[in-house]
């Protein structure tokens, strides 16, 4: 393990379970509301990697290290993240936030010896998606958003849901993208990977 890291795995004991390992880990963090938050995007990616042919296990184990990054303080991220040798694009140092995908990633391998690239590639765009997504990649991502119970009116969640259980991802995710999209204005960032992402998925649609 790089040593930068060692400070937040001190009070964590870690064994070859990884479901005990991200409860101990968040328990130790004292971060409930993130560690459920985890169990259900696992879940959801379990249930939605067998709607579309995924492998469910890893959907699973990338569901519950997709936020682990979440213990780290947002104001050390973007330090962290250099100090880990993670590629920073310059549209992410408008909101730091964002890096806690890439970041996550890192310490999956890093703190619970996670090397599968399928599994580390979804953890790095659970938030953003990227061009050229691999059906885990999708799988993670919609999971994450639909796995969300937001305050307000968000419609457009409850639909992106019986999209993807009518077994359409990609129409579902392209639900996703164009709102954000259309908020654009209003939001820090809009992640040159998701508008990528974004453009492949209209040109397939053509």
């Amino acid at each position: 393990m790089n040593p930068i890291l060692k400070p937040y795995v001190l009070n964590v004991e870690l064994s070859s379970d990884l479901s005990q390992n991200i409860h101990s880990f968040f328990e130790a963090h004292n971060d409930p509301e993130t560690l459920k938050h985890i169990l259900d995007v696992a879940a959801e990616a379990k249930r939605v990697a067998g709607l579309f042919g995924a492998d469910p296990e890893k959907a699973e184990q990338a569901g519950l290290l997709h936020d682990i990054s979440n213990v780290v303080p947002v104001s050390e991220m973007l330090n962290l993240a250099k100090a880990l040798s993670i590629e920073i694009m310059d549209e992410e140092y408008k909101y730091d936030r964002i890096i806690h995908q890439k970041l996550s990633k890192a310490m999956a391998k890093e703190i619970f010896h996670i090397n599968d690239p399928e599994i580390l590639s979804a953890i790095e765009c659970h938030t953003t998606l990227k061009p050229q997504a691999s059906l885990l990649d999708k799988v993670l991502f919609i999971s994450d958003k639909i796995s969300w119970n937001l305050p307000g009116e968000h419609g457009y969640l409850q639909e992106i849901r019986d999209i993807v259980n009518e077994y359409k991802l990609n129409d579902g995710i392209l639900i996703y993208l164009n709102q954000v999209w259309e908020q654009r204005s209003k939001i820090k960032l809009v992640h040159p990977w998701l508008i990528e992402a974004r453009e492949e998925l209209m040109d397939m649609n053509r």
